[in-house]
């Protein structure tokens, strides 16, 4: 396991409106078997620390933001051309919502620079809530 600072780009479009928001946090980063690397940080957030965690693939992605016990998540899944069912609790209410994958990039090498780019639609049902970018960066902690 290597310690590592991450930043977190995410740009929403909906309709005609585009928003960009940025996080920093501190975790590690391990890499497993068949070319894929498990990363888990605490993301810094107005009312705490949220935990985030990624298992990273050669073609899929799946991220979890926040805790389950604490029935305030989100788990997305990605795979680059497919359709992924994702799910988002918040106030104990949920949100059952479909994930379709544009693109799917993870570049770099332990202790360097290293980035994970996802680009995806969201959908509730048949609706489409919006286009979404998130590039994540992976630093070495000094």
């Amino acid at each position: 396991m290597t310690n590592i600072k991450v930043k977190l780009t995410s740009t929403i479009t909906q309709e005609d409106q585009t928003e960009t928001f940025s996080k920093v946090g501190l975790g590690t980063i391990e890499k497993l078997a068949n070319n894929s690397w498990r990363v888990k940080y605490n993301e810094e957030n107005k009312t705490g620390p949220v935990p985030v965690m990624l298992m990273i693939k050669p073609h899929e992605l799946i991220m979890q933001r926040g805790k389950i016990e604490d029935n305030n998540y989100n788990m997305m899944k990605f795979e680059p051309g497919e359709k992924k069912n994702c799910r988002i609790i918040a106030s104990s209410k949920v949100m059952d919502l479909t994930s379709m994958t544009k693109k799917l990039d993870f570049s770099g090498e332990i202790n360097e620079n290293m980035q994970l780019k996802v680009e995806y639609e969201l959908f509730s049902g048949l609706y489409l809530i919006g286009n979404y970018a998130i590039e994540i960066d992976f630093y070495p902690q000094d």
